[in-house]
C-alpha cells in the first residue's frame, strides 16, 4: 500500500535503524549473546534441480570483539578429526588476526563475503519510500534501494556484488528495526573467488525477528547464485540457506508459516 503524506522520509527512517542496529549488535556482543545456525546449501542443475544437498550446524558467539562462527556439524553428525583440527586451525588464525588488527586500529572483516547493515552499506545506495506493509504482525515502512550513480566502494570481494544490485527493506514503524530485506544483482561481474568465472545472477532474503524481550537478529536466511565459468560452458547454481535454531535444536519459526 502506498505510504501516508506525513510519512518519514527514507533517508530519516533509514538512518534511525542504522543507529538502532549498531545499539543492538554492541549489546549483543556485551552480553556474549551465543546462538546456533543450521544451515543448507542446495547445488542445483541448469533447470534448477537440487543435484546435491549439503547440511552444516555452526555455534556463533563473541569473540575478540566480533561474532566468530564455529563449524560444529556436517551433514548430520559431529566433526571428524581432520575437520575438527582445520578448524581448531581457523580459529587460531582468526584471534591472530583480530589481536592484529586492534593492536594497530584497523578494522578487522573476517569474512569478506559477510555483510552489516551499517553506515558503510548503506551509503552506496539511494533510498525512496515505496509504501508500507505488514510482516509477522507489524506495520512496516518498505524502502527501495539502488546503488548511487558514479564511483562506488570496491574494497571487498563483495562489494561489486553489493554495487549491482537493487532492493527492500522492511522498517518497523514503532521501533524501526529492520524486519527483513530482499535484494537482487541487476548486472554481471567477472569473479575471481576460488574460481575465474562470471556471477551471473545473484538474489536474497533474510528475515529478523524478536528472539527474546529485547534481542532480535536474523532468524532465516536465503541466498541463491548462478556463476559461469569456463567461458561459460559451465555453471555453478546454489541455494544457501541459514536458520537460527533454539538451544535443544528446535528452529526458532516455521521456515514457512513464518513468512509473510
Amino acid at each position: 500500500m502506498p505510504a501516508a503524506a506525513d510519512a518519514p522520509a527514507a533517508a530519516d527512517i533509514v538512518g534511525r535503524a542504522l543507529d538502532r542496529a549498531a545499539r543492538q549488535r554492541e549489546s549483543a556482543l556485551a552480553r556474549h549473546f551465543e546462538f546456533v545456525t543450521a544451515g543448507t546449501v542446495e547445488s542445483l542443475d541448469a533447470a534448477g534441480n537440487v543435484t546435491r544437498t549439503e547440511t552444516n550446524r555452526r555455534r556463533n558467539y563473541p569473540l575478540e570483539g566480533h561474532f566468530y562462527s564455529e563449524l560444529v556439524g556436517r551433514d548430520g553428525r559431529s566433526l571428524d578429526a581432520d575437520d575438527a583440527r582445520d578448524e581448531r586451525k581457523r580459529k587460531a588464525a582468526f584471534v591472530r588476526e583480530a589481536r592484529r588488527h586492534a593492536a594497530r586500529g584497523e578494522r578487522y572483516d573476517p569474512n569478506e563475503m559477510h555483510v552489516d547493515f551499517d553506515r558503510e552499506l548503506m551509503d552506496r545506495y539511494r533510498t525512496t519510500l515505496a509504501g508500507t506493509d505488514v510482516v509477522r504482525g507489524e506495520s512496516c515502512w518498505v524502502i527501495r534501494f539502488e546503488p548511487r550513480d558514479g564511483s562506488l566502494p570496491e574494497n571487498r570481494r563483495i562489494d561489486k556484488a553489493l554495487n549491482r544490485s537493487t532492493g527492500f527493506l522492511w522498517i518497523t514503524r514503532n521501533d524501526y528495526r529492520v524486519a527483513r530485506v530482499t535484494f537482487e544483482m541487476q548486472r554481471p561481474f567477472r569473479w575471481l573467488w576460488g574460481i575465474a568465472g562470471t556471477l551471473r545472477r545473484a538474489t536474497g532474503r533474510f528475515d529478523l525477528q524478536w528472539i527474546g524481550s529485547d534481542l532480535w537478529m536474523l532468524t532465516d536466511s536465503r541466498v541463491e547464485f548462478d556463476v559461469g565459468v569456463l567461458f561459460g560452458m559451465k555453471s555453478i547454481r546454489r541455494r544457501i540457506r541459514s536458520e537460527w535454531v533454539r538451544p535443544g535444536g528446535q528452529p526458532a519459526v516455521d521456515a514457512e508459516a513464518g513468512l509473510h
